[in-house]
């Protein structure tokens, strides 16, 4: 929603990156995924940075279905760290790649929608999207 602050986020992030405004074959491809075909998600590289839990959360978020939701309590469970929700939390929080790793698809135990970077509003209307796309 609000580019220059986005831009300088990146920035702060890549401080020695030459940050190009392009659309290259890579983008496209990804970009064809959201539109049609999302059996191809897995054709999309991802070069992460962040501790091994951090990863391992990330990877977890992968595995949830489209159209399905966990929670906080079975991220940490399914990741052998049962008394980790709170962590489990962070970490989420902490992913770069919102959408693609589907940090929006974990809601509290409460069937509350909980916290999201972008909005809760915004969480909700992904949530109901990709439910209404998955018959």
């Amino acid at each position: 929603d609000d580019q220059p602050s986005a831009l300088k986020s990146l920035r702060d992030s890549f401080p020695r990156a030459k940050l190009l405004q392009t659309t290259d074959p890579i983008q496209q491809n990804a970009l064809q995924i959201f539109r049609h075909d999302w059996k191809k998600l897995h054709e999309i590289k991802l070069h992460l940075k962040g501790t091994d839990f951090q990863i391992k959360v990330w990877e977890t978020l992968l595995k949830i279905p489209r159209g399905r939701l966990a929670t906080y309590g079975t991220i940490a469970q399914y990741i052998d760290t049962p008394k980790a929700s709170r962590a489990v939390g962070s970490a989420i929080g902490s992913n770069p790649v919102a959408f693609l790793i589907p940090c929006h698809r974990v809601i509290l135990s409460t069937g509350t929608i909980g916290q999201y970077h972008w909005g809760n509003s915004r969480k909700a209307a992904m949530i109901g999207w990709e439910a209404a796309k998955n018959p």
